[in-house]
Order: C-alpha cells, then sequence, then structure tokens
C-alpha cells in the first residue's frame, strides 16, 4: 500500500493491489469494502487495466479537484475517481471500462479519506475484506503495457510522442486524459 495527501486538498488516498481474488459477487464486495472504509470511500478497480500507482493517484487528485471545484460528474469521490482513471465521463462506461466482472482475478483498491492517517487506517480496514495483498499487480510489465495500449487505443505515435519509458509515457497519457474529461463541455 502506499499514500499520498491530495495537495491543497483536506483528502488524501492510499492505493494497494490484491491478486488472484475470486469475484463472485461483484456488488456484494464493493459493498462489504465500502462499509470498511467508511467514514473514507472506497472503489475497487480491475488492476489489470490501471497503468500503475501514479495512474490512481492521479485519478484520485484529479477526482477531489473536481468534487471541490463542483465540475464533477459524480457526488462520490470514489466513482469520480473511475471515472477519472477509466478516462469516462459516464458511470456505466467508467464500470465497464475498469470496474469489477466475474472475470476480474486482481484488483486495485482505492481509499479516499481525510488526512493521509485517516486514508490509511481507512485502506488497512477496507483491505481486510480482501485477501492475498499484492502491489506488484499495479506494476506495467511489458504485456501489460501492450494489453493497456490496446484497451484505450493508445497509438504508437501517440506513445512515442511523449517519449521516454514506455510505461511512463503510457501512465502519463492515461493521466491526461482523465483530467481532461469534462473540459469540453
Amino acid at each position: 500500500m502506499r499514500s499520498a495527501a491530495i495537495k491543497g486538498s483536506r483528502w488524501a488516498v492510499a492505493i494497494g493491489g490484491f491478486r488472484s481474488v475470486d469475484v463472485v459477487d461483484a456488488k456484494g464486495l464493493i459493498r462489504r469494502v465500502s462499509e470498511a472504509a467508511a467514514p473514507g470511500e472506497a472503489q475497487l478497480l480491475d488492476a489489470d487495466r490501471v497503468a500503475g500507482w501514479e495512474h490512481l493517484r492521479m485519478a484520485a487528485v484529479n477526482a477531489a479537484k473536481r468534487t471541490e471545484n463542483r465540475t464533477a460528474s459524480s457526488r462520490s469521490l470514489a466513482v469520480e475517481t473511475l471515472l477519472t482513471a477509466s478516462c469516462q465521463d459516464q458511470i456505466t462506461r467508467g464500470i465497464e471500462m475498469l470496474g469489477l466482472t466475474r472475470q476480474t482475478r486482481n484488483l486495485a483498491l482505492v481509499v479516499i479519506a481525510e488526512e493521509r492517517l485517516g486514508a490509511e487506517e481507512a485502506y488497512d480496514r477496507a483491505s481486510g475484506e480482501l485477501k492475498y495483498g499484492d502491489d506488484s499487480v499495479l506494476d506495467v510489465t511489458p504485456e501489460k503495457l501492450k494489453a493497456i495500449r490496446e484497451f484505450f487505443g493508445v497509438t504508437g505515435p501517440e506513445l512515442e510522442s511523449v517519449g521516454g519509458d514506455p510505461s511512463a509515457a503510457l501512465t502519463g497519457i492515461l493521466v491526461e486524459r482523465g483530467a481532461l474529461l469534462g473540459l469540453g463541455s
């Protein structure tokens, strides 16, 4: 688990990964994790479609800023984080892209709460509902890089224009897409 304060905000985020989770009842699992994280907010995502810890941290940062600026698409920081991470402005589409299904095996847990200690404590409670904590499921391997590029439609020229490490470039592209949500409306 990694945590960080969200600069200029009362919020903080804690993020971690879980391997080999058997998602039999996604709604029930999400409910249990959310209840355990309260008064913080928790979001579970398909870790196989996440481009690293920074992708989720920046999704939470942008969600908090949009919520505070009253430009969010959702009333929930957790849902807004899902939307930002999925680069979508519609909840249904965001869930389709990064939400849990019965096929999901690797999960990312994002918890947002007031203050860093609050986020870490809420994360610890929420993670108790899950097994096999393994933050390496958030890492962007060469295979995962290829799969995420295809899933989000990131082209080779787009990746090359950013330059540098391809994993970091992909993360940067997705963070930027998420940050730009709603600006065209």
